[in-house]
């Protein structure tokens, strides 16, 4: 069982190499079209207030369908759920790909395609995360978690250069890779084989029992306060980030920054992710959890500081440095604590309210950015989501609950 093997590698932990393929490959089909979409979003639309709107209609479209998404997974077989959420996104961007290609994709056919990517995205993208608890075993959750920062920095780092690439040799194909990973990501899916869960095995059928399990799970979720104040923190933390994060994207692309220095950002961020996951590896399982949890979001905000005075692409890759550093040991301790006191048939509906409740503050990010950016300028626009971030910061520190969070070997003793 992954629960007894605490010593060596991850890699060595049976099924932990499946999930692991599955896992990455999903993620690279995603990176991979991720700078593609973009651009796409401006170029189709010309108007960066539109684009703002689309990337805000995505995130509601995830939302809407990841709030019944966390029941779905917890009632369902994960391998199968897995078959299916990468089978549906290889078709649907080879879909993309071949309407690119033969010069038919419009404007409203785009944004169908992106939204039904959204819409599995919402429902199915939780299957993964809910799997691994059952894969890796609780005690070295907070260990997966830290790998699993660095492999989505390694991944995000060479995935949106490889886009912006392929973009300029054939402009479909991004999205024909895109569909090759995820592909990929069926076959190891296929090989996963996880014990079978009774609480799938003996989900009741009906609306009425679905919707049940779904409010029985939410109720499970508010009734804690620790969780609950965490996703307060953070929505509101996430909601600032998002929107300056929206911004600077389309600052750059709006002043027409080449394709390959926008994805390079992300290259940056990846290797200083990376460096960060390495740091986070080491100290994931010796630093308290509540105080590096309140530092870290310290230390974020002032990575914004720097585009107060400049959205030159200098200060862009300064803050880019500076957020993406801390940011695995970050997910370690909040995800590692949240989700190994989860119980397996409550990780996907726990996943979900969570989720959904800080994608409900970041969802409206983009038309934030697109609408308020014209008019505040883009220093203006910084200060007053930088504003939001430091109430969420002043709030973790003095929020006893997130502060008290022990060092993970301490976990079990406390309450969620």
């Amino acid at each position: 069982m992954a629960e007894n093997q605490d010593d060596g590698s991850l890699f060595r932990v049976p099924n932990y190499p499946a999930w692991f393929g599955a896992d990455t490959f999903l993620l690279c089909g995603s990176a991979v079209h991720w700078i593609v979409i973009s651009l796409m979003a401006y170029e189709l639309s010309g108007s960066v207030t539109m684009a703002g709107w689309f990337f805000s209609i995505r995130g509601i479209m995830s939302v809407i369908t990841q709030v019944i998404g966390g029941t779905f997974v917890d009632r369902h077989d994960h391998r199968t759920l897995l078959l299916a959420q990468s089978g549906i996104c290889g078709v649907l961007w080879c879909a993309m790909g071949l309407l690119f290609a033969t010069g038919r994709l419009t404007f409203e056919l785009f944004m169908l395609l992106c939204l039904s990517s959204s819409a599995v995205f919402g429902l199915l993208d939780g299957t993964s995360n809910a799997a691994l608890i059952t894969v890796v075993g609780p005690k070295r959750y907070a260990q997966a978690e830290s790998l699993n920062q660095g492999r989505d920095a390694a991944v995000r780092m060479a995935g949106s250069p490889l886009g912006a690439t392929l973009y300029g040799l054939w402009s479909a194909a991004p999205f024909f890779a895109s569909a090759i990973c995820d592909g990929l990501a069926f076959v190891c899916a296929f090989f996963l084989h996880l014990p079978e869960r009774q609480e799938a095995k003996e989900a009741r059928p009906g609306v009425r029992a679905f919707l049940g399990d779904l409010v029985e799970g939410w109720q499970w979720v508010f009734a804690s306060k620790t969780i609950m104040s965490a996703v307060l923190i953070m929505g509101l933390f996430e909601f600032g980030v998002f929107a300056m994060r929206q911004a600077v994207n389309l600052q750059m692309v709006s002043s027409g920054t080449d394709p390959l220095l926008i994805s390079l950002v992300n290259v940056v961020s990846g290797v200083a992710t990376l460096v960060g996951s390495v740091v986070s590896s080491r100290l994931c399982d010796r630093v308290h959890a509540g105080k590096g949890i309140v530092i870290i979001l310290i230390l974020m905000a002032l990575g914004y500081v720097p585009l107060i005075f400049s959205s030159a692409y200098p200060s862009v890759i300064l803050n880019a440095v500076i957020t993406s550093l801390p940011m695995p040991l970050f997910g370690a301790l909040v995800n590692g604590f949240v989700f190994s006191k989860t119980p397996v048939d409550r990780q996907g509906r726990t996943r979900s309210a969570v989720m959904t409740t800080i994608m409900l503050f970041g969802s409206a990010s983009g038309a934030v950015a697109g609408e308020l950016l014209p008019r505040l300028g883009f220093s203006g626009f910084v200060i007053a989501m930088l504003s939001l971030v430091v109430v969420s910061v002043v709030l973790a520190a003095l929020n006893p609950r997130i502060r008290r969070i022990p060092a993970s070997p301490h976990w079990a003793e406390v309450e969620l």
